[in-house]
């Protein structure tokens, strides 16, 4: 994520100690020296000129900017690039109020502001770091207490605090919903919770990484194996050949074949083919590592309880047929197999390699979903990761709507940076499914939350309608637990 800020004084100073990995920043100041003295701290890029200046704003890459710090020595400088960078639609401004009695100005714009320089940074990395609560140092400045809040996607989720590496700080308490526990070597970390940390000051970085970094672990969080039904008129270049792609391109470990046992076939030309078939499919798993399961019904019919028996953390399924109804039926029934069987669904259209992801980007649980996993995938295969939020029209939704919009991007962008994943935003008003299928045109790959519970008879919400008409591969995701 990129921020700018204006001004090179000392609380600049120790917010660029202090930030994390995930940003990409740019100081402009009018003092060459100062903004020399600066770039030994961390890698950063620099700019000579007035921030107040719309021109050298636009220049320093205020268009792409996801934060804005007004860090000046003048209140009136910093007021104006606060309004300047509000209007360019930066989703945060925070400022440094030179003279205390000033902070008042900024609240009248909507704008956080902070004094004095120490207590300004600490704020100030707070707002821009998204899964930090409170920080707190202590102990004349050499030790610091860090509220964490652990993501789906952190390295110490599932493992007892026996199991991390805590040399140089400690936990003190974990606050999980409404319960807090003071915590021992066999507590179990969960996402979500609030975790309160002790350390050194010196190792703040390493702390910080230790507790908001990410790592891509889809789609573990469902189970280790990818499940696709071989057919017997299978050509081995559609399902099984992409369930064979995505496990060598995730952290999945195995796939498992699931086909009618041969022995349970009473026609002879059936069993022969499927046999030859189950022969040739090695040649298509070629370096993953495939588990057979062999049923004496239609895999179809149980897929949802091979799902809870055999640990699959996805299954990958042949797109619904062609028809106006019948079609639109099937399509629905994917996204009830998705939320039955509790585990994520690829309808394989044959769009991989996956360069291109597309995701909605929507401030709902299901929606969440989807993107967690389109973020581990962005970070696995190196794609690019596009987040669209559609809009309805002013007169139906409301001026709030895009402001919700802009919300649930800077939210996935957030989420992605944990990962060192870029996401392009973009808002679109209009019909979402036109919208969407008109920008999954331009993808490889389309991810879709399916809810939970299960859908009425003939209901084709908007979900369905895409799975239906989306020419490229798609993922429906389920909500978890």
């Amino acid at each position: 994520m990129k921020a700018i800020v204006v001004g090179a004084g000392g609380a600049t100073r120790e917010l660029l100690r202090r930030l994390g990995e995930a940003w990409t920043v740019t100081v402009i100041d009018t003092s060459e020296q100062q903004l020399e003295e600066i770039e030994g701290i961390n890698p950063i890029s620099t700019v000579v000129g007035d921030g107040t200046s719309r021109l050298t704003l636009q220049r320093s890459g205020l268009a792409e900017a996801d934060a804005v710090v007004a860090a000046s020595n003048d209140d009136e400088v910093n007021l104006e690039v606060c309004r300047l960078a509000q209007k360019a639609g930066v989703l945060r401004v925070v400022a440094i109020a030179s003279s205390p009695e000033r902070v008042s100005s900024y609240r009248r714009i909507g704008v956080t502001a902070f004094s004095p320089d120490s207590l300004v940074s600490r704020h100030v990395e707070l707002s821009l770091e998204h899964r930090r609560y409170t920080s707190m140092a202590f102990a004349d400045g050499r030790a610091e207490a860090i509220e964490f809040r652990l993501g789906h996607d952190s390295p110490i989720i599932g493992k007892a605090l026996k199991e991390i590496n805590a040399e140089h700080f400690i936990i003190g308490a974990v606050l999980r919903g409404d319960e807090l526990i003071i915590p021992h070597g066999d507590t179990v970390l969960r996402p979500g919770d609030r975790v309160t940390v002790v350390g050194l000051g010196v190792h703040f970085p390493e702390i910080v990484h230790t507790f908001t970094s990410g790592e891509a672990r889809f789609p573990l969080n469902f189970g280790k194996q990818v499940g696709v039904v071989l057919e017997e008129e299978e050509d081995l270049t559609g399902p099984v050949a992409e369930a064979a792609h995505f496990v060598r391109n995730s952290a999945a470990d195995s796939l498992l074949l699931i086909h009618r046992d041969p022995a349970s076939l009473n026609d002879g030309d059936r069993a022969s083919r499927l046999n030859d078939l189950l022969e040739r499919s090695s040649k298509v798993t070629e370096g993953v590592e495939v588990r057979r399961l062999a049923v004496v019904e239609s895999p179809y019919r149980i897929l949802a309880d091979i799902c809870r028996q055999e640990n699959v953390g996805m299954l990958v399924h042949p797109p619904p047929r062609p028809g106006p109804l019948v079609g639109k039926l099937r399509a629905q029934k994917l996204v009830l197999l998705s939320r039955r069987a509790g585990v994520p669904v690829l309808i394989a259209r044959g769009s991989y390699p996956y360069r291109n992801i597309l995701v909605p980007a929507r401030q709902t649980l299901s929606a969440k979903a989807a993107e967690r996993a389109a973020i581990d995938m962005a970070r696995f295969m190196h794609s690019d990761l596009t987040g669209m939020a559609i809009v309805d029209p002013t007169f139906v939704a409301g001026e709030d709507s895009y402001e919700e919009a802009r919300r649930a991007i800077g939210w996935l962008k957030q989420e992605a940076a944990m990962q060192q994943v870029s996401v392009q935003g973009k808002i679109q008003r209009g019909n979402p499914v036109r919208s969407f299928l008109e920008a999954g045109a331009a993808a490889d790959f389309v991810i879709l939350g399916a809810g939970k519970g299960v859908a009425r008879p003939f209901e084709y919400a908007i979900t369905t309608h895409i799975v239906y008409w989306s020419p490229k591969s798609l993922l429906l995701v389920p909500i978890s637990e």
